[in-house]
């Protein structure tokens, strides 16, 4: 099963954007991310709200959004090993994916200071005589793991809070889930 999650990243303020996305932090912990949306602050300036709907998260939810910080939508599906990070930044707009298009492919264009993600990924996987483990799924995750500091499945310096209210989340069809 695992998780089927989205999270929207920007570096900036967590009341800022919270307002932005017409949300409201309710204050309460929110530990196990149980609740459909929550937030938290990292100590290097990240925001994450975190989406209990995998097809919650996108970058053009914070569009208009001045001045524009570097903002990112991280989509997770572990049921069907289907991975999604976008990343818009003043300079560039680049995405990469895994299982999204063409499974068992990773696809998308990314800068080359995180191509040694992509190096690694493959050559652990190449070196994976059993297939037991999907490296591949987890290069958009060590790419936002690399941009934040934050990774959706770890431990983290970061402490989430319930929030409430913003567009409802939009529900599709099961067989599309990014």
């Amino acid at each position: 099963m695992g998780f089927r999650i989205s999270l929207l990243a920007a570096r900036a303020d967590k009341g800022i954007v919270l307002s932005r996305l017409g949300l409201t932090d309710t204050g309460k912990a929110d530990e196990a991310n149980e609740t459909p949306l929550s937030a938290g602050e990292l100590p290097n300036g990240w925001t994450i709200i975190w989406s209990s709907d995998c097809d919650w998260a996108g970058v053009e939810r914070l569009d208009g959004l001045t001045p524009r910080p570097p903002v990112m939508s991280l989509m997770v599906h572990e049921g069907v090993m289907a991975c999604r990070l976008v990343v818009v930044d003043d300079t560039a707009r680049w995405s990469v994916g895994y299982g999204d298009e063409r499974e068992g492919e990773l696809t998308g264009d990314w800068p080359a200071s995180l191509a040694p993600i992509v190096a690694q990924a493959r050559d652990r996987a190449s070196k994976d005589d059993d297939g037991e483990v999907d490296y591949l799924f987890e290069v958009p995750v060590l790419m936002m793991e690399a941009i934040t500091g934050y990774r959706y499945d770890g431990a983290g310096d970061v402490t989430f809070t319930a929030v409430e209210g913003g567009a409802p989340m939009q529900r599709r069809a099961w067989w599309k889930f990014f």
